[in-house]
């Protein structure tokens, strides 16, 4: 197995922490509310980009990201493609359910070649991939953006980064150490 494949392995390789207990009780402390969030699990924000005749990619893209910067999260983009078999392991994780506080401030926009290929619009595909990774037909491709929608760090780079530090190389641990200061 090539080192990037066993790398992007690596970072999907996940174990779930299962959380018990009952729930809180009206008469719970506030900082009873604080455990709370950080310990209940979510799904990721997960919103994928199809063709619509009304706008092109760069703008529903743009509106989107901005919209998402006007609720407090962090974006990052997700270019896959259906027959590409490590595209399908990262969508298995996005399927799964996260602690909340390493997770809950990333929105990620997901765009699936095939379907715009299928709308004739893979030049658009290819322009917004461009912006941040130039390499055409290399699937996955996920990249944290900073608040001017410039890229901050691709996921082969952050699983490098991680393993340099010895943390493991998992997209909730990658969102939550690239955090900006003074995150939550």
């Amino acid at each position: 197995m090539p080192a990037m494949h066993r790398a992007l392995a690596l970072a999907l390789t996940l174990t779930i922490p299962l959380a018990c207990g009952a729930p809180a009780t009206e008469g719970a402390a506030a900082t009873k509310s604080a455990e709370t969030k950080s310990a209940a699990m979510i799904g990721y924000d997960l919103r994928r980009l199809r063709p619509r005749n009304e706008e092109t990619l760069a703008e529903m893209f743009e509106r989107l990201r901005t919209q998402a910067l006007g609720e407090g999260k962090r974006t990052l983009v997700l270019f896959s493609a259906d027959w590409c078999a490590p595209c399908r392991r990262l969508e298995a994780e996005l399927g799964n359910l996260q602690p909340a506080s390493m997770i809950d401030d990333a929105r990620i926009f997901e765009l699936k070649e095939e379907e715009w290929q299928e709308a004739t619009r893979m030049d658009e595909f290819n322009a917004l991939r461009s912006r941040w990774y130039p390499k055409t037909g290399s699937y996955p491709v996920l990249v944290l953006l900073d608040e001017r929608g410039e890229k901050i760090e691709e996921m082969k780079e952050a699983i490098e980064r991680l393993e340099r530090e010895g943390t493991e190389a998992t997209l909730p641990n990658w969102l939550a150490t690239s955090r900006p200061s003074g995150g939550s």
